[in-house]
């Protein structure tokens, strides 16, 4: 069978990869559609029609995308595509009864990991099979009846799985050919807003697998030798696991077998926690060639520490910046400052912390509520929740939180979510300088860091300045006052994207004499192979045509984890809805499939609260009756207070960088 596989091709979409090659060792043809924003859904129909598949398979993991999904799944039905569309990834893991209900055209959902089900699936179709034989599938039957069968379990051996399918010609990281993959799945994390320990729970197996150093070392190395990859990005949900021993008897493993491969002239990136951070595990990292650590740090607070369940405190995140700014090591972060429990107090504590740290490439935004958090789960219960599975939204409990984070939703939209917005394009920056100094190291100097590292102060300064301003207004009486609150936010915005067009010219001059630096230079140093040769003339090559970190250009970098924009739909604070009922964010089916009656397809009833019924008598499926609405949970919180019915910001989408 051909198998389409769409997804988003920002960076290397190692989800699909993995299943296409799963799917080519199995027999079948895959082949690659990219779908990074709306827009592209008309590339999409053509692929389609130029090599109809038998399948099409979508990458729908972010939730707040999910609806452009849906649309481009009816587009395909509408353009005369009539075979089987399935969609996979964390999000309808979770909501597979609402996407499915929701979206006709879509007619299974593949839970959890993919590799053994999506080829399942395909030799089912192919056979005529019942699908309820495939595990790990959620579909609709006959007359619309939605299944979701048992779960599949985890697989335990990573190192049984090919390597991805790689396609094309590779991302330039600054004229670096760039791999990106990953050593391990799963993470010992039991944060608040994140879904990955109830995805693994869910499924059943071990919480945190790992891929052999050996297994590792030979993608690497087959990497380096066909497509002159240098530059390798870990997209590890956490690339370590807080057992400094065990991490660094794997991180010398890999050492010692990238060494014996030949593979020496690298550089890595990878994610970490701040309680990863030990001195003898990076050290052994940065001999393998560590450039870049996205460190979590997530909050700046104790609140918010708390809140997010990070489980570590503020000495500790302190402890982490410090010994990296120390090595010298390229380190970046992002912070959830608002959260549903934010006060002034907590945010003034958390704007006090990236002032400490203003030399170091950062962005913030507010905590989003994503489908199978334990968040999401607390705030349901305490009736906070705002909208659907598709996008839910909150109200933070303190009313001058609430008006803080209003103004700023407007004030930073442009800032600090677009693509290639000044604090995207600042991270972009040090990456590039970091980049230099690796890989062109004779035309790094002290000048230019030092002008990086000055622009980082001043854009990251200019928004802890800004953001004191907006909490010193929210403390203010006058900020209880529609008429003055919508001129203070009106006003602060403007102010803002003015700072932005200085800002980001400031920026772009930078980055540019950080490409002119690399482009005198006749090509990255240790080149070896004939083939690493030919990659090293073409990096030099693109140098100058590629754009300052261009969200749409495959040779420039994208952003580290671009932030979803703020959802800016909430009704007037003093009027909440009533509480929503949703679903238990831990499918229960294990034996047997589930199943459900589809609501009427207009409206969507909201999702309840209430786990499937467990089918009574084992392989035989029975249709549940109509859900009903669960009893409020015992002493609920009381509803936020908020005195001033507020509209809803009125900034706009962020604006296309000319």
């Amino acid at each position: 069978m051909h198998i389409l596989l769409v997804g988003a091709e920002l960076e290397e979409n190692l989800a699909l990869r993995y299943l296409a090659a799963s799917l080519e060792k199995r027999g079948h043809r895959a082949s690659f559609a990219t779908f990074d924003r709306a827009t592209d859904a008309q590339a999409v129909l053509e692929a389609a029609r130029r090599d109809p598949p038998h399948v099409v398979g979508m990458s729908m993991t972010f939730q707040f995308r999910a609806r452009e999904f849906g649309a481009l799944a009816t587009s395909l039905r509408q353009d005369g595509f009539r075979g089987h569309l399935t969609v996979g990834g964390h999000f309808p893991t979770f909501a597979w009864r609402e996407v499915l209900s929701t979206f006709p055209a879509i007619d299974s959902v593949v839970r959890h990991e993919g590799e053994e089900t999506l080829p399942e699936l395909c030799a089912a179709l192919a056979a005529r099979t019942p699908l309820e034989d495939v595990r790990g599938l959620a579909f609709r039957g006959a007359y619309g009846v939605v299944i979701c069968n048992p779960p599949r379990p985890l697989i335990e051996d990573l190192d049984a799985l090919p390597f991805p399918k790689r396609v094309g010609a590779p991302q330039l990281h600054l004229g670096i050919p760039t791999a990106f993959l990953v050593g391990s799945r799963g993470c010992y994390g039991h944060c608040t807003f994140c879904c990955i320990h109830a995805y693994l729970k869910s499924a059943g197996g071990s919480v945190y697998r790992v891929r052999s150093p050996d297994n590792v070392a030979d993608e690497m190395a087959e990497l380096r030798r066909t497509r002159g990859a240098r530059m390798f990005v870990f997209h590890d949900d956490d690339f370590f696991t807080r057992d400094a021993a065990r991490d660094l008897a794997r991180v010398t493993a890999l050492r010692d077998a990238l060494r014996a491969r030949g593979v020496t002239d690298i550089a890595l990136v990878v994610k970490a926690r701040p309680d990863d951070v030990d001195e003898r595990v990076f050290g052994v990292l940065q001999e393998i060639g560590l450039l870049r650590v996205y460190l979590g740090i997530e909050s700046g607070s104790t609140q918010g520490l708390k809140v997010l369940g990070r489980g570590v405190d503020l000495a500790e995140n302190r402890r982490a910046l410090d010994w990296l700014r120390s090595r010298k090591l390229y380190t970046c972060f992002n912070m959830l400052v608002f959260d549903p429990e934010s006060t002034l107090r907590s945010l003034r504590e958390s704007f006090r912390f990236l002032r400490d740290y203003a030399d170091v490439p950062m962005n913030f935004c507010r905590t989003e509520i994503y489908v199978g958090t334990p968040l999401m789960t607390k705030l349901a219960r305490e009736g906070r929740l705002v909208g659907d599975v598709f996008g839910w939204n909150y109200a933070i409990r303190e009313a001058q939180a609430e008006r803080a984070f209003r103004v700023f939703a407007s004030a930073f939209l442009d800032r600090n979510f677009r693509c290639d917005g000044l604090m995207n394009s600042t991270l972009g920056l040090g990456y590039h300088l970091h980049l230099l100094r690796t890989f062109y190291p004779r035309a790094a100097s002290r000048a230019l860091a030092d002008r990086v590292r000055d622009t980082t102060r001043r854009v990251n300064l200019d928004c802890v300045e800004r953001m004191e301003a907006i909490f010193d207004f929210a403390a203010s009486p006058a900020s209880e006052e529609r008429a003055a609150f919508e001129d203070f936010t009106a006003r602060t915005t403007a102010e803002v994207e003015r700072a932005n067009a200085s800002l980001e010219a400031e920026v772009e001059e930078v980055t540019r004499e950080i490409i002119d630096a690399a482009s005198a230079r006749p090509a990255p140093r240790r080149e070896a192979s004939r083939t690493a040769a030919r990659w090293g003339m073409l990096s030099a090559a693109t140098l100058a045509l590629a754009p300052l970190s261009a969200c749409d250009v495959k040779n420039a970098p994208p952003p580290p984890d671009p932030l979803p924009p703020p959802s800016l739909n909430l009704p007037p604070p003093t009027d909440p809805p009533p509480p929503p009922m949703v679903n238990d964010p831990l499918p229960q089916p294990t034996g047997t499939p589930s199943i459900v009656q589809p609501p009427p397809p207009d409206p969507l009833p909201p999702p309840m609260l209430a786990p499937d019924a467990a089918a009574p008598d084992a392989g035989k499926p029975k249709t549940s009756q109509p859900p009903r609405r669960p009893p409020p949970p015992p002493d609920p919180l009381p509803r936020p207070m908020l005195n001033d019915p507020l509209p809803a910001p009125t900034g706009t989408a962020p604006r296309p960088k000319p």
